[in-house]
């Protein structure tokens, strides 16, 4: 072998070991830049959940002052419905890190109707900032299995529908047990909202997505809820669709708003 022939091979050696520690750097930038979204989405539902636990704790000591001790309690139990929620959250937040940490989550039997009523309660606050009406319909008796992060499900859809709002609407909100064969809960949320063409609807599921008129609106938000829900209905042997009217209602700062649905379908 000539001393060119090793030279030669020295280099593709070093060439080789080089591609290889760049590859490494790529896949550990690619995970700190996974691991800071997660963190950003924790911190970003937590900040919500705490503020609601803020309001209602303040409502407590509104109530007690005016000796209503009755909405004093319902105002407690609210405040400790979102400290739950809380705890939902870091589970999910451990399934994003961890995914096969799903395996050691115990699934219980839920009824969907009771937990999109606990959502609104937890919610009906921020609703009344908007005049936002919240209407639940069933009854619904069917339960479905969910893992404990389930909880978070109601609640961000929910509080995607009272925050994308305009002022003084409505959010309807409708259970229904057995609607169509192989369908065991059908859960269907109507609100208004910006538009959304028809070809964003797909992406809005995915992490750290928003539609165009949403970001044009200068609503804040993460991107995060609607993706949180369908990985958690996914869990739940569920689907979730989504559907906004291309017909726009009226604008509002240049952002046109129209009626957006959400509907998920549990499996029997």
């Amino acid at each position: 072998m000539t001393n060119y022939d090793k030279q030669n091979r020295r280099f593709e050696k070093l060439k080789s070991e080089r591609d290889e520690a760049l590859a490494v750097l790529q896949r550990s930038e690619g995970e700190r830049s996974r691991l800071y979204s997660i963190l950003d989405g924790i911190m970003h539902e937590t900040r919500r959940l705490n503020s609601e636990i803020a309001s209602a704790c303040e409502e407590v000591s509104k109530s007690i002052a005016s000796k209503n001790y009755s909405q004093a309690s319902r105002d407690a139990e609210d405040a400790f419905y979102s400290s739950g929620l809380v705890s939902s959250r870091l589970t999910f937040a451990d399934f994003e890190i961890n995914p096969d940490s799903i395996s050691r989550q115990p699934r219980y039997s839920a009824g969907i109707y009771k937990k999109f009523d606990k959502a609104r309660r937890i919610l009906f606050r921020a609703a009344k900032r908007k005049g936002v009406n919240v209407v639940i319909q069933g009854p619904s008796r069917n339960e479905i299995e969910v893992v404990p992060a389930f909880e978070m499900v109601p609640f961000v859809l929910i509080d995607n529908a009272i925050k994308y709002s305009p002022n003084n609407q409505d959010v309807q909100v409708k259970v229904t047990d057995n609607p169509s064969p192989g369908t065991r809960v059908q859960v269907v949320i109507s609100s208004v909202g910006p538009m959304v063409p028809t070809h964003e609807l797909p992406t809005l599921t995915k992490r750290g997505q928003r539609g165009s008129h949403a970001l044009k609106s200068n609503i804040p938000g993460e991107g995060i809820g609607l993706y949180l829900a369908d990985t958690l209905i996914r869990l739940a042997n569920g689907r979730l669709a989504l559907s906004s009217s291309q017909s726009s209602l009226y604008s509002f700062n240049d952002v046109g708003y129209s009626s957006f649905v959400v509907t998920i379908a549990f499996k029997q």
